[in-house]
């Protein structure tokens, strides 16, 4: 009956909140708009394992970060706790992603998860008031700010009355702070199912399945500049931006090969309905975006992982596009409750040679 009551109450937040938001974009006349990279930050890899998998590992038994990627997991963990932490260093440290979080079995058939995600960019120049008022370039008139973005994520997964079968959702409320510029809150559901078949497990995610929607509060003056008379930057008080929905389909294969050593294969393909053909695969609207790692173990204390993603056309020049993916490679030990997991990945490798540094620590009790 606690149970019971708990979801009741926490379906009934969401609600309100989402209720709250509705009123407040139709009363207030705000501009509104689907956009192409809007909360991708959320796209971060917030486990190494996932991450160095090539983002394909969805279709998993459930381990730590497995909450995001699929909250249907969580219907039966291995132990009743499950606690971490990541950090990831992005683009050669220009941006720092935090996630932090903890899972717990509720009873044999689900469970539970609450965590926590920051994105931040330091150092950012602020180039507002780079020339002073008779035009002039005084480098010493730039300031730098900050902007740090946040999601809460609460997770519930839990086995069907067929057998294989299980389901799970996942809420998540947003913040966003643009260095003092603007600050956004908004909301959002995911929703996962997955089935086990042997060897075989296969998994869908849909992702905002309602659209994420951010309510952007501006702070016009601080944005607004005039010049000989003319108003710069001139911006609206309110707007929002939503996020279109996502529906990820993947599958996993895995075997024990002489007892010791334990491999797998896993793989992921994610359609996009925003509209864009930023993916040599579309349809119409429809883009597709494949992804796919591989693993093995020895007697499950050591792990190697090699995969890819994020398969897209950039511009390469003026005249033409090339296409681009994103290779990923990574390691981890498991041992005594504690598993250490190490993933770097090197987006846009045809055009960019920075790269992504994951490092994620959890203990299960």
């Amino acid at each position: 009956m606690r149970q019971y009551i708990l979801r009741s109450y926490t379906v009934r937040f969401f609600l309100a909140l989402t209720v709250i938001l509705s009123i407040t974009l139709v009363g207030k006349h705000v501009q509104a708009q689907l956009v192409k990279y809007a909360n991708s930050y959320l796209q971060l890899g917030y486990s190494a394992q996932y991450e160095s998998s090539g983002r394909s590992a969805i279709a998993q038994p459930y381990s730590f970060g497995q909450e995001r990627t699929n909250p249907a997991s969580l219907h039966h963990l291995a132990k009743p706790f499950v606690v971490g932490g990541s950090y990831a260093s992005v683009f050669s440290n220009m941006g720092s992603l935090m996630y932090i979080g903890g899972a717990m079995r509720i009873d044999s058939i689900s469970g539970g998860s609450v965590s926590l995600l920051r994105f931040g960019v330091d150092g950012i120049q602020n180039t507002l008031d780079w020339r002073d008022e008779h035009g002039n370039d005084d480098y010493g008139r730039i300031r730098r700010f900050s902007i740090a973005d946040y999601a809460l994520f609460v997770s519930y997964g839990r086995s069907l009355l067929w057998e294989g079968f299980a389901m799970g959702a996942t809420a998540k409320i947003l913040y966003r702070d643009e260095g003092g510029f603007a600050t956004g809150i908004g909301l959002g559901i995911d929703l996962a199912a997955n089935y086990r078949y042997g060897a075989w497990q296969f998994a869908a995610v849909a992702r905002d399945v309602t659209s994420t929607w951010v309510l952007w509060f501006i702070n016009a003056k601080k944005l607004s500049r005039v010049r000989e008379g003319k108003e710069l930057n001139s911006t609206p008080d309110r707007a929002a931006e939503g996020t279109a929905p996502t529906l990820d389909l993947a599958t996993s294969y895995s075997r024990i090969f002489r007892e010791n050593l334990h491999w797998g294969v896993t793989f992921c393909l994610s359609n996009h309905f925003d509209g864009q053909e930023y993916s040599p695969l579309h349809i119409g609207g429809v883009t597709f975006s494949p992804a796919l790692g591989v693993w093995g173990s020895y007697r499950d204390l050591v792990f190697l992982r090699l995969g890819a993603h994020q398969l897209q056309k950039i511009p390469f020049s003026r005249e033409r596009n090339t296409i681009s993916f994103t290779p990923t490679a990574g390691i981890g030990l498991q041992g005594w409750g504690i598993r250490v997991d190490y993933a770097f990945s090197a987006p846009l490798a045809v055009v960019s040679a920075r790269l992504n540094h994951l490092v994620s620590v959890s203990y299960t009790f």
